[in-house]
């Protein structure tokens, strides 16, 4: 039976917001791979540390956007403040995003960050295996393949060729798996929040409320005061682009995007620090790293190739 002339316009619609999700999920990768340098830079050549980063980095960007939303949504970003289960969730949101990031840093601390890199390809198989368990999806067969093409498309990139690159003593292991487990927590809990009261507040309130805390308990204000002009610069680029950009766009794209696919196409941030380290560090394009590329690029293009599927809505 040929589809309906509103049938068709629906598709569509669903089609363009799709790749609008996929394109704002490469863009938030791309800021996080730019951030990774920018945080070497800070590891290498100032005396922060990470919790001195996290502790910085959150309040501020978690600043910016209540401000800056509250000057253009400002009902949206008040009204959440009438469900007390609203606000308890939105917080939880912003200490995962707390604890992934955290739990990410100490994971580069104790190897390097390509060792840290390769944990990031476990979060959409994690989030599909949790997903499953939970009766919510399964793994269709594209997913599955997708996520081979992407960690194997990392393992290159980080690699160079050379797996003694790879630094995995146990407490690089530890946090690296607390970190991708806190990465899919984030990518899942909230959602529901998103579709009910939209990615501003949640994400606003969500990175404040976590900075706030982390900023009164760690007290990283000798930090700030060492940093050079230079460290400042990096330090705004975390803050404006790899943090309170790079969050928004990331929570956007899971309004229309499950959180494998969000996670298969984050994979593109090992790729894009990389690409940065190439500009600006130094770093050589080998033959194993262009494939790498080669094969995260095509994860991308397959997932923006699937067409979208409309939500099914449960029979009366």
């Amino acid at each position: 039976m040929p589809q309906t002339t509103a049938a068709v316009n629906s598709n569509s619609d669903l089609r363009a917001k799709s790749l609008f999700a996929i394109l704002l999920a490469v863009l938030a990768s791309v800021f996080w791979g730019a951030m990774g340098v920018c945080v070497q830079y800070l590891f290498e050549t100032t005396d922060i540390t990470p919790l001195n980063l996290v502790s910085i980095r959150l309040p501020l960007a978690g600043l910016l956007l209540v401000a800056l939303n509250l000057i253009f949504v400002r009902k949206k970003m008040l009204g959440v403040f009438s469900s007390p289960k609203a606000v308890f969730g939105i917080v939880l949101s912003g200490f995962e995003v707390l604890f992934a990031h955290l739990t990410f840093f100490f994971a580069i601390y104790y190897s390097n960050a390509g060792t840290g890199a390769i944990f990031l390809g476990l979060v959409p198989l994690l989030a599909g295996i949790y997903l499953y368990l939970r009766g919510k999806k399964g793994f269709t067969s594209i997913e599955v393949l997708c996520c081979a093409i992407a960690f194997f498309g990392v393992v290159f990139i980080v690699s160079k060729g050379d797996l003694s690159n790879f630094d995995f003593n146990w407490n690089t292991v530890f946090w690296g798996l607390v970190s991708a487990v806190f990465a899919v927590i984030y990518s899942i809990q909230p959602k529901p929040l998103i579709e009910k009261y939209g990615v501003e507040p949640v994400v606003s309130w969500g990175i404040f409320s976590a900075g706030v805390a982390s900023f009164i308990v760690l007290r990283p204000i000798d930090a700030m005061l060492s940093l050079t002009p230079n460290g400042w610069l990096a330090l705004g680029f975390i803050v404006v682009f790899g943090t309170a950009a790079a969050f928004w766009m990331y929570l956007y794209s899971l309004k229309y995007l499950s959180p494998v696919v969000v996670g298969l196409i984050v994979c593109v941030e090992p790729l894009s620090a990389f690409l940065f380290g190439v500009m600006f560090m130094n770093l050589h394009l080998g033959l194993l790293e262009t494939l790498g590329v080669i094969m995260v690029l095509a994860n991308v293009v397959i997932l923006s190739c699937v067409p979208a599927k409309p939500k099914q809505k449960p029979p009366r």
